[in-house]
């Protein structure tokens, strides 16, 4: 996901979906896997896109899969990234074509319970007048990641781009800042209003939340991060089958590619992309792959089947 959308699966319930049975693994093992291919490896790697600076490295484990990869793969190409662009891109999905406001997107019903809640929480709702419902809630999510000391600078994403480019090892990227920022843009005006009264409604409990997803990510334990993430999405469907299902299906055929070549890849996605019925794990075991669980001291064990 992009600089925006990370922050979402980070913090959904967005930044950020195996359930292939496999229970906790061990304290120092985050959420990853290893597929083997026709001549080679691929190592997925569930990432947590925002985290405090100076704070958390990346796991020994982590690096190891790092060191082993010709090629890292992330959900969009970081290294190539044009910053104008992104913002630009942003600007040009995230405000309304037609001028309209954020109160006549929402209509004036939720628009009132919207600057309501916005205020229990010390959100001046018209400082985001200009934006469309989908980016308020990003919006929303980032200042009280911000707030809380989370960066996404400190993101595993960021370290492992940092690596690549003192190794000058490739990075690829999944799919594009357009087509990121499009499958928000697109979701319906109910959706929209729906997903930013629940941001709002989540920031309230997100010093707790986050501190749960870490603490999750760094012990592996995938039926944590799957309540964490997938409960409030499921409680939207369209939400959860636009940033989640269909992306994951794409994914997966993309992930088939890269298991017919000869490189060995890191493929880094949000944890959320990992975990629950329609993760990339639970796809690629469908297909006919046996994903193997890498835990904290590089071994693996094979994943049990989906339930």
């Amino acid at each position: 996901m992009s600089f925006a959308l990370q922050c979402r699966a980070s913090v959904v319930a967005a930044l950020a979906l195996l359930f292939l049975g496999a229970g906790t693994a061990r304290a120092d093992a985050p959420p990853m896997w290893e597929v083997a291919g026709t001549t080679n490896h691929v190592v997925l790697l569930g990432s947590i896109h925002f985290l405090k600076p100076g704070r958390d490295a990346l796991p020994p484990a982590v690096v190891e899969a790092y060191r082993r990869a010709d090629v890292v793969v992330m959900e969009i190409d970081l290294d190539d990234l044009d910053p104008l662009l992104a913002q630009s891109t942003l600007q040009r999905l995230g405000i309304d074509p037609r001028g309209r406001t954020l109160e006549q997107l929402l209509g004036p019903g939720d628009h009132a319970r919207a600057s309501a809640r916005a205020r229990e929480i010390g959100i001046d709702l018209g400082l985001l007048d200009g934006l469309e419902p989908w980016l308020a809630a990003i919006t929303v999510s980032q200042m009280e990641l911000a707030r809380l000391g989370y960066d996404a600078n400190s993101g595993i994403e960021r370290q492992l781009l940092d690596l690549a480019r003192r190794d000058r090892k490739e990075v690829r990227g999944l799919e594009t800042i357009e087509q990121q920022l499009s499958i928000m843009d697109r979701l319906p005006a109910a959706t929209q209003s729906a997903f930013l009264l629940e941001s709002l409604d989540e920031a309230a409990t997100l010093p707790g939340q986050v501190d749960r997803i870490v603490a999750a990510w760094k012990q592996g334990d995938t039926r944590a991060l799957e309540t964490e993430f997938l409960d409030g999405l499921k409680s939207q469907p369209d939400l959860y089958r636009r940033i989640v299902v269909n992306r994951n299906l794409d994914w997966a055929r993309k992930l088939e590619v890269l298991l017919r070549d000869r490189q060995d890849y890191l493929v880094v996605v949000g944890a959320l992309h990992l975990v629950g019925p329609d993760s990339l794990i639970t796809m690629l075991a469908r297909a006919g792959h046996a994903p193997r669980q890498v835990t904290g001291t590089g071994a693996r064990t094979t994943a049990g089947m989906p339930h």
